[in-house]
C-alpha cells in the first residue's frame, strides 16, 4: 500500500462522521477502512461468497439486476468486468468495493475479513455525478454495517473523486435502505411511479440524493 491518506476534514465536510482513511493496494485501487469495515476491489476468489450471499431470494426482492437463483459462474462473469472498470476509476468514477468485516487494523499486512455485501458507483464525470447502489448479506443486517458502508464511500467519492451529487435509487417498501440512506444524509427526493418490471410486476421507485456540501435539508 502507499503512504497516502484520506483528509479526514474532506470526509466532515462531506457529513461523514465516522473513522474512515483510504489507502491505495498493490495495484493502484483503492482501499477505504472504516471503523469495522474495509471497502476494497473483489478478487476471483470471492465468487463462492458472492453468490452464496447476494443469492438469497431477500436480496433478489430488493434489487433489480441481481439474478435469482445466483451461481458462482455468474459471480465469476460480474467480477471479470471489474479489472476495466478498476484501470479508469479516477476518470470514470465507477467501481465496486467488497465490503468486508475488519480482522485486524484494515492496513498492510492484516488479514483480509470476510466479504459480507457489495457497495459500488456507476459514475457521470461529464455532470459530475454517480449513482450508488449496494447490498448486504442478510446475515449481517441490522448491525450498521451498511450505514458505515455507505458514509464512507459517500465521503470518498465528494471527498477524493470531486463528485457533486450522488444518487440511489429503492424500491418502495425497502424501509432499511431507505433508512441507511438518510442516516448517510440523503434527502428523498420523490416517487417515480412503476419505474421497473420485474417478475411480471411494475415496481415503484425511491430517488434519494445527497449533494456534497449540503445537510439535509439544505
Amino acid at each position: 500500500m502507499s503512504g497516502v491518506w484520506f483528509n479526514q476534514s474532506d470526509a466532515e465536510r462531506s457529513g461523514y462522521r465516522g473513522g474512515m482513511k483510504w489507502n491505495l493496494d498493490s495495484s493502484s485501487r483503492p482501499v477505504v477502512v472504516t471503523d469495522r469495515l474495509t471497502l476494497r476491489a473483489l478478487e476471483m476468489s470471492d465468487c463462492p461468497r458472492v453468490a452464496e450471499l447476494a443469492g438469497d431470494k431477500r436480496i433478489y426482492d430488493m434489487t433489480l439486476l441481481i439474478p435469482h437463483p445466483y451461481s458462482a459462474k455468474q459471480a465469476e462473469d460480474w467480477i471479470g468486468t471489474h479489472a476495466a472498470q478498476w484501470e479508469r476509476w479516477r476518470e470514470d468514477w465507477t467501481m465496486n468495493f467488497a465490503i468486508r468485516a475488519r480482522s485486524g487494523g484494515g492496513l498492510a499486512g492484516d488479514p483480509i475479513g470476510d466479504l459480507i455485501g457489495v457497495i459500488g458507483l456507476i459514475g457521470r464525470p461529464v455532470y459530475k455525478r454517480a449513482e450508488m447502489g449496494y447490498w448486504l448479506g442478510v446475515p449481517f443486517w441490522g448491525k450498521g454495517f451498511m450505514t458505515e458502508a455507505v458514509g464512507a464511500v459517500v465521503a470518498f467519492a465528494h471527498g477524493e473523486l470531486g463528485v457533486n451529487r450522488i444518487e440511489a435509487g429503492v424500491f418502495e417498501g425497502n424501509a432499511a435502505s431507505m433508512n441507511v440512506l438518510r442516516k448517510a444524509g440523503f434527502v428523498e427526493e420523490g416517487l417515480l411511479r412503476q419505474r421497473f418490471l420485474k417478475d411480471g410486476k411494475f415496481v415503484d421507485e425511491r430517488m434519494f440524493a445527497k449533494i456534497s456540501g449540503l445537510r439535509p435539508g439544505g
